[in-house]
């Protein structure tokens, strides 16, 4: 009987107890844990397959660069792979299960220094164990009038991660990977590199300005694996003055009326009149998200409203908004600037609107919301505030399944209810429904739909798995591609971005990392 709960693919168990013991002399007992009550949360995953395929065989805690160093020097010469995490909080695309049987997981919490934040200039430097709400603690501990663009799971995950896998939040500011400045990485054979104006001695504008001299290298370190991230830069919003922050919804009644819908958006989004990374979001995770609790203040779910079986029918989703008072489409934005400028601004977009919807339009400020939960969620995230509003539409299934399919479209009218319909048919053609919301960037939309199932039940589980593979087949046909995706189908999706862009990946894969000890599997980059 084997004293690991797995072992990495073509190492036998006599190397891997003498690469955990030299792991050991460098971190310690402690800090390198083998034991099934230790390595338990590593196992948990929200997307369609067996857990069993995805158990480490280990998990260190290292505190320093020298650490990782001697790390990956070890890891070299036993040829143990290493899946490395910051928070392992990216709930709906992984976890912090490794994406291959017996990795390593090389947790990066204890790595939580913020190094520095500048309030003059606006930017902080930190550690991959930071999350947004330490940077958030950190700012108010300080009175500094600075925000941070978090993603909606905000309190509990960090920038270092959330960047590095390109994640999107909802302020000016919500390309994080785009207002990202700066990096440190190991590199697989030990070597240090500080990106852009870092590698100078002594920089003073290492997280001023993105580029340094010659190639810019800083985009191969995301969604891959091909380095370690040790430290890295990111800009920070000024915060407008009093009175300069007017976040608001808009509700719309029908499914139908998408199209108009982005329309009347987008020349407001690329004129930044409306300045942010604005949201659409349909009824159904709406209503996931505001409906819940009962009268007896027990979590509400998809059965408070509907207990047949299959999808949920048209007339119990109208029932549904009713009873939450949401729109098929519910459109949250926000306006910064001087209090003159919102003012200004204000009348401009909410009269483009009312000349476009008439009656058909319900406008909401923070006046008429009152107490109202999701705008009070959408409005934290707004001006980078922390909430974990997101996580309850988790009940709204039950069963612990949640995988998000993300595909990319232009910011067309025609193109946004097009994805609607390709989603929704696929969708209910497995039996679930379509719960989604468009992100809307500079020229681009991200739909972020979630696929929520049960996975106490193998048959949904399978049926779970089935319908993602098809969404990705099917959106490729139609020339969508998704911008991010769970363990089980980062194969899958690499594919679809057409061989010459996977030779690519294997070419500075085997030149930066030849004895494939970083993260095999990641985003379908693996030499085995």
């Amino acid at each position: 009987m084997s004293n690991f709960i797995a072992l990495p693919k073509g190492v036998t168990e006599e190397v891997f107890a003498k690469a955990i013991k030299e792991y050991r002399a460098v971190l310690g007992e402690e800090r390198v844990r083998t034991d099934p009550a230790s390595l338990q949360s590593y196992t948990k995953i929200m997307y369609p397959e067996k857990e069993e395929l995805h158990k480490p065989s280990a998990a260190m805690y290292p505190r320093t660069v020298k650490e990782i160093q001697a790390i990956v020097g070890i890891a070299n010469k036993y040829k143990t792979p290493l899946w490395t995490i910051s928070t392992g909080k990216n709930f709906g695309y992984g976890s912090a299960a490794p994406a291959t049987l017996g990795q390593i997981v090389l947790d990066l919490r204890s790595m939580n220094k913020i190094i520095h934040v500048d309030e003059e200039l606006g930017y902080c430097l930190v550690e991959p164990g930071v999350t947004y709400y330490d940077i958030q603690k950190y700012i108010k501990r300080h009175n500094m009038n600075l925000w941070i663009s978090v993603p909606s799971p905000s309190a509990i995950v960090g920038p270092v991660g959330n960047s590095l896998d390109r994640g999107a939040g909802y302020t000016p500011y919500g390309d994080h990977f785009l207002f990202s400045c700066g990096m440190e990485v190991v590199l697989a054979n030990g070597d240090v590199v500080r990106t852009g104006m870092g590698g100078v001695p002594n920089s003073t504008s290492w997280q001023a300005t993105k580029w340094g001299y010659g190639p810019y290298v800083d985009g191969i370190f995301t969604q891959s694996n091909y380095g370690i991230v040790t430290k890295m830069g990111f800009w920070l919003m000024k915060a407008p003055p009093p009175g300069g922050y007017v976040p608001f919804l808009m509700k719309f009644p029908k499914v139908e009326m998408l199209p108009e819908i982005i329309k009347t958006i987008m020349p407001l989004r690329m004129s930044q009149i409306i300045p942010n990374c604005c949201v659409v979001v349909n009824s159904l995770l709406e209503a996931a998200c505001y409906c819940n609790y009962d009268e007896n203040g027990k979590p509400t779910s998809r059965d408070s409203y509907y207990k047949g079986k299959g999808i949920l029918p048209p007339q119990v989703i109208q029932q549904i908004m009713d009873k939450c008072h949401i729109g098929a489409w519910n459109f949250y934005a926000a306006l910064y600037g001087s209090p003159d400028q919102v003012a200004l601004a204000w009348k401009y977009v909410s009269g483009s609107f009312k000349a476009k919807f008439g009656n058909q339009v319900e406008i909401i400020t923070e006046k008429e919301a009152k107490d109202d939960i999701n705008f009070e969620f959408r409005r934290q995230m707004m001006m980078g505030g922390s909430s974990l509003q997101e996580f309850t539409y988790y009940n709204w299934r039950g069963g612990g399944g949640s995988i998000w399919f993300a595909p990319v479209a232009a910011a067309r009218p025609s193109e946004s209810y097009k994805q609607v319909k390709i989603a929704t048919e696929v969708l209910n053609k497995h039996g679930f429904d379509y719960l989604a919301e468009y992100i809307i960037g500079w020229r681009e939309m991200h739909h972020i739909m979630d696929l929520l199932y049960d996975r106490n039940h193998p048959e949904e589980m399978e049926r779970a798995y089935k319908c993602y593979d098809e969404l990705l087949k099917v959106f490729a046909k139609h020339g969508y591609g998704i911008y991010r995706t769970n363990p089980a189908f980062m194969e899958k999706a690499a594919d679809t971005f057409g061989p010459e862009m996977r030779k690519i990946h294997h070419t500075l894969k085997k030149e930066l990392d030849p004895n494939n000890i970083l993260a095999p599997g990641k985003s379908g980059i693996n030499l085995a």
